[in-house]
């Protein structure tokens, strides 16, 4: 399971609320479902596709956050403090999902007041899980953190279908220290490459690499 997907781990009630009362919603291959500090209100469970998430400075500059896969539970912070989304979402794939609005979940909780515990918990993995990427990207070298970043969008399939350029706006560095350092995990045998796509061949390496502490 990706492990920033929260949806297996909730209780089967909270599952039938999010069967019963949440709203069908396609999304076309490039389209996009949100932008970033555009102000929405709802909770989403993303059944089918593949759905980026990211961030864009001042000067306009993007960094990569995450992909989100089938079951991933997102946008729960509009929950609990509506307002501008922290991110910009954008479908990969054509997407399925489903949405709730504040105001439905709301009246929900209010007649089954221990589902707010679980959406708590499920904001509070969510922060945790951001605080790890956020230490990754902080203090981890180029080399680790692309390490960490490659067995992450892996997953359970071993591959990745990524250009080297969308690889560096998740790992926060250039293509060509993307690209670099790629090339020498190839040589090694650790990973395979062709043309937008990576593969993973020696995932205990990486793990070595991802957790290499040069003090």
């Amino acid at each position: 399971m990706d492990k920033a997907s929260f949806f297996l781990e909730t209780s089967q009630e909270l599952r039938r609320l999010f069967d019963k009362a949440f709203v069908s919603q396609k999304l076309n291959a490039g389209e996009t479902l949100f932008e970033q500090d555009e102000h929405d209100d709802r909770l989403f469970v993303l059944d089918k596709g593949l759905l980026e998430v990211s961030v864009y400075s001042a000067s306009g500059r993007k960094h990569a956050l995450n992909l989100l896969r089938p079951e991933s539970v997102f946008g729960e912070i509009a929950m609990f403090d509506p307002g501008p989304r922290t991110a910009r979402i954008e479908a990969v794939e054509d997407c399925q999902l489903r949405y709730i609005r504040q105001a439905a979940l709301i009246a929900e909780i209010a007649r089954k007041p221990h589902l707010a515990a679980e959406l708590l918990s499920l904001a509070g993995k969510r922060m945790r899980w951001m605080s790890q990427q956020m230490e990754e990207q902080v203090f981890l070298p180029p080399a680790p953190r692309l390490a960490a970043k490659v067995l992450y969008l892996a997953g359970d399939t071993g591959e990745i279908g990524m250009s080297q350029a969308q690889m560096a706006d998740y790992v926060g560095v250039t293509r060509e220290v993307v690209s670099k350092i790629l090339s020498e995990w190839r040589r090694e045998g650790i990973v395979s490459l062709s043309r937008g796509r990576i593969k993973v061949r020696d995932s205990e390496a990486l793990e070595r690499l991802k957790n290499f502490n040069p003090d």
